[in-house]
Parts: structure tokens; C-alpha cells; sequence
């Protein structure tokens, strides 16, 4: 029988956490690409990824360890581990063994920056090749904008499945109700794709948009919708000359891939200030619902290698051999 997602875990940047859910001092265990993940923050503020097995005696590090200065405690025996990966302290032993004075516990390269912690991810363990860029919107305050909102999705299908919802454009009227999103041609610059598409956008008449934010404006409205992806763990969206004087929106979605067929989605979004409190919470609320409408279909659906596809279906041929380069 034909596994209903045949695709490996593509290689890239992803999500770990929310900056702001690892404090100082904080230990979590998170699934990632299969494997369990101990993320912490070290006293001195800088997060850390290593395997969870203590090289010790293999006692899981995310259950019961704990941060003392710059390292994760063992809960079994006190063994101490730099974010590197090297024992730095034995607290029962006149000197710590030497192999454990060299790297062996495996570590996670990692990038924090927009208010999200991403690690790097290669099956066959190569190095980062390319790196994300710092949108400033999410990096440091401004009278232009208004606060960000946060929303995060567990969803049982590959991330592949999701990104390639936004090229098939024949989905939006039966799926969401709206208009297809027709894109000009894709500009692909090696990992970077980025495509910028006219969208009709009607809030008011939405099943995506909640009632308290329904009436803040009555009119359709066009609207620029550009978005860019490195890989396909960090996509940047905008919407500029948004009514009624050109307002603008912005939007990072940073994913994660848990396993072969489940993800996490982390959404944050902001509008600027001067329309945070008429259409800018619409297009939020709107944004962050009508992904529900997708969800269902995807986690029940088989992903298909060699699709029938029709002149409307939109680019995914295209966009799937851009995909093609995260696989080995």
C-alpha cells in the first residue's frame, strides 16, 4: 500500500519556538523531523537545540534536566552540557572524561531573529547553505505599526501539501469563496521564490471574517499581495494600499515539520496603525480562519507524485520543481 504522503522531510531553516514562549533559564522537549528536540534559553539569553539523551547514561535531557548558567543539567546525574554539545562540568568526578571534553552530544544550529527561533535541518547533516533575512517590521518598534498577533496550527499533512495550496489557484472559490489569487510569473533566485498577484478581497461578505469585525469596511477592495519564500520554513507576506489611504499589512509564517505527515504552522501578523482598528483586525481575523477551511482537506488527502491537472489549475508543476531542490 502507497503511504499517503511519500516525501521525505525537505532540508532548510524551521521553526522551533516563539521567542517570547522560551524564557531565560526555560527547558522544553519539542518534536522535530521526527526526533525529539531540547530546546532551552541559557542564563545569559541565547537559546540552545541538542539531542535529548545524555551521553552519560542516556537519561533524557527535556525531562527533569535543567539551566545552569550557559548548560543543561542531566536529572540523572548532574552531568553538565554546553549548548555545543561538550560536557563542562561533572560535579562528582575530580575530571570530566576525555571524549566527553569534545563535542558528542549532537546540536542544532540555530537563528533567532522576527521573533522566532529556527533551526537548521539536513538529513545527511550538511551545513546551512543559505540564510533568512531580518524583517525589520519584527525586529524592532515602530510608530508605523500596530502590535502582533500570534496564531499557531497543528496540522496532520507535509508542509509541501501546504505551500502548494498557494499556487493552485483553482482552489480559493470552492475551498474559501473567494477569488483565485492569479499570480504574474515567479521570480526564483535559487532557494528564493517570490510572486506578486492582484487580490479582490471582500471582508464584509467573508465566512472567514468574525462578525465583531464585520462592518469596519463595507466595500471590495483591491489589494497587492506579494509573497516570498526561502525554502519552505519562512514565507513573508504583504499587502500594501489597503483602504481607506494605503495602509499595509505584513505577515511571517514560519513552519515547522514535526514528522513526515504532521506540521506546525506559526503565524504573526500586523497591520499598520492606521487602520489596526477599522479593516486591519478583518483581514487578521479573516487570515487567520480561512486557513480552517483548508485544514480538513489536507489532512485527509493523499499526496499525489503525478497529478491530472487542467490549464486552471495554476503553476503546482512549476512550483513543485522548485520544491525539488530541499529534497536529497
Amino acid at each position: 500500500m502507497n503511504a499517503r504522503i511519500p516525501l521525505e522531510i525537505p532540508h532548510g531553516w524551521f521553526c522551533l519556538s516563539w521567542s517570547h514562549e522560551l524564557k531565560e533559564g526555560e527547558v522544553k522537549t519539542v518534536k522535530f523531523c521526527g526526533e525529539d528536540v531540547v530546546l532551552f534559553r541559557t542564563e545569559s539569553g541565547q537559546p540552545k537545540a541538542v539531542a535529548p539523551f545524555c551521553p552519560h547514561l542516556g537519561a533524557h535531557l527535556g525531562h527533569g534536566g535543567h539551566v545552569s548558567k550557559d548548560s543543561i543539567v542531566c536529572p540523572f546525574h548532574g552531568w553538565a552540557w554546553s549548548g555545543e554539545g561538550v560536557c563542562v562540568d561533572v560535579p562528582y568526578a575530580d575530571s570530566i572524561p576525555i571524549k566527553a571534553q569534545n563535542q558528542v552530544l549532537d546540536t542544532y544550529k540555530l537563528v533567532e531573529q522576527n521573533g522566532i527561533i529556527m533551526a537548521w535541518y539536513h538529513a545527511e547533516g550538511k551545513e546551512p547553505y543559505f540564510e533568512l533575512p531580518e524583517v525589520k517590521e519584527f525586529n524592532r518598534d515602530s510608530d508605523k505599526w500596530g502590535k502582533s498577533h500570534f496564531f499557531e496550527y497543528n496540522i496532520g499533512t507535509c508542509l509541501q501539501e501546504i505551500a502548494e495550496n498557494d499556487v493552485d489557484q483553482a482552489h480559493f472559490p470552492t475551498v474559501h469563496q473567494s477569488p483565485s489569487l492569479p499570480e504574474t510569473d515567479a521570480y526564483i533566485d535559487g532557494i528564493y521564490r517570490k510572486t506578486v498577484a492582484e487580490t479582490l478581497m471582500d471582508p464584509e461578505n467573508s465566512d472567514s471574517v468574525s462578525d465583531e469585525y464585520k462592518g469596519s469596511y463595507k466595500e471590495q477592495f483591491t489589494t497587492t499581495f506579494t509573497r516570498e519564500s526561502w525554502g519552505l520554513g519562512q514565507v513573508l507576506l504583504r499587502m500594501v494600499n489597503l483602504p481607506p489611504d494605503g495602509g499595509e499589512f505584513v505577515m511571517v509564517n514560519a513552519s515547522c515539520p514535526v514528522d513526515k505527515e504532521n506540521s506546525i504552522l506559526r503565524w504573526q501578523m500586523k497591520v499598520s496603525k492606521d487602520i489596526e482598528d477599522t479593516l486591519g483586525m478583518a483581514i487578521i481575523d479573516g487570515i487567520a480562519n480561512g486557513i480552517n477551511d483548508d485544514i480538513p482537506i489536507w489532512e485527509n488527502k493523499s499526496y499525489w507524485p503525478n497529478p491530472m491537472l487542467c490549464d486552471g489549475d495554476g503553476p503546482i508543476n512549476k512550483f513543485r520543481k522548485w520544491v525539488g531542490q530541499f529534497y536529497i
